[in-house]
């Protein structure tokens, strides 16, 4: 067995492997990001046997062709032997590649699974593996997260008329995403904080939602009819659709409904724009968050679970 990095050809053929359960990219959407460059040859790692047939993979993934910002694939075949240690192996291969590359590693990697994924003992057995070989270099946070979606033949979220939606500059999102920090449930906020102030935090949040495929213009404040600042409204987008991107109410007045006006107002401004459908992620311990989701007709598709670095 050996490690290498693919070529062009490897790589697309690699797109395929037989896994005994899925928990990355399905095959025909890893093949879609190879052909679109956003899974690339210099940012993969291929395992081969004997006869070269490929046994494991290790594919990083980014929104464009600069720099790989998540590891997307990672999967070993089921007939290997000591499958925990080739998974390791993998991403200290392609941890060796990317530094050369000048790219800081760990980037963090997401399992996707299906709702009731305790209850197969198969899935059960491959999120084990892949969390202890993660945190064998250094992936060492866990956080388990809901994927939702609302699709365009769904009613739309009623619009209430309360809150009033109004641009606002980059340093006025900074002092709202540090005051809406304040007693969030949302996991790697609280984790953040532990280490950073509110103003450090926001100020690298407003930086990464400026760096998303979305537009700068279709962030909003929300605010009552005395123009009383409530919350955010942030819709984004990924490179292959729309998705909430980032909403919150402000400490002192939540509890009053207002979240579930603020994601009717970004699942209507991408569904007037022609969005077919529009994603949303929240910690599995955010229950209020996954009740309003429910409340607006998205529909639970997969649970995620991330694996990061400290």
């Amino acid at each position: 067995m050996r490690v290498i990095q693919p070529s062009a050809a490897q790589l697309a053929a690699a797109a395929t492997l037989s896994v005994p359960v899925e928990t990355s990219l399905p095959a025909r959407e890893a093949a879609a990001e190879i052909e679109a460059g956003r899974i690339r040859p210099e940012w993969s790692v291929l395992a081969l046997d004997e006869s070269d047939a490929v046994i494991g993979r290790a594919m990083w993934w980014g929104r464009d062709t600069t720099a790989p910002i998540a590891l997307d694939v990672w999967e070993v075949h089921p007939h290997v032997r000591d499958r925990d240690i080739l998974a390791r192996a993998l991403l200290e291969a392609g941890h060796e590649a990317l530094s050369r590359r000048g790219v800081a590693v760990p980037l963090p990697h997401t399992m996707r699974l299906s709702h009731d994924w305790r209850d197969q003992a198969a899935f059960v057995a491959e999120v084990d593996l892949k969390t202890r070989a993660a945190a064998a270099v250094g992936l060492t946070q866990v956080n388990e997260r809901l994927q939702f979606q609302w699709d365009a033949d769904r009613p739309w979220p009623a619009h209430r008329g309360s809150l009033a939606f109004a641009p606002a500059d980059d340093e006025t999102f900074v002092r709202l995403f540090a005051a809406a920090a304040e007693g969030s449930l949302d996991v790697m906020t609280r984790r953040e904080l532990a280490s950073t102030s509110p103003d450090e935090l926001a100020r690298a949040e407003v930086d990464y939602y400026l760096t998303c495929p979305g537009e700068r213009s279709w962030w909003h404040t929300a605010a009552t009819a005395d123009g009383t600042v409530v919350g955010i409204a942030i819709p984004s987008a990924t490179p292959t659709h729309r998705n909430v991107g980032y909403l919150a109410v402000l400490p002192t007045h939540r509890g009053r409904g207002y979240v579930d006006e603020i994601l009717a107002f970004i699942t209507r401004f991408h569904a007037e724009q022609g969005a077919s459908r529009v994603t949303a992620t929240t910690d599995a311990a955010n229950a209020p968050m996954a009740a309003a989701f429910r409340r607006a007709g998205y529909r639970c598709t997969e649970t995620r679970i991330d694996l990061e670095p400290l």
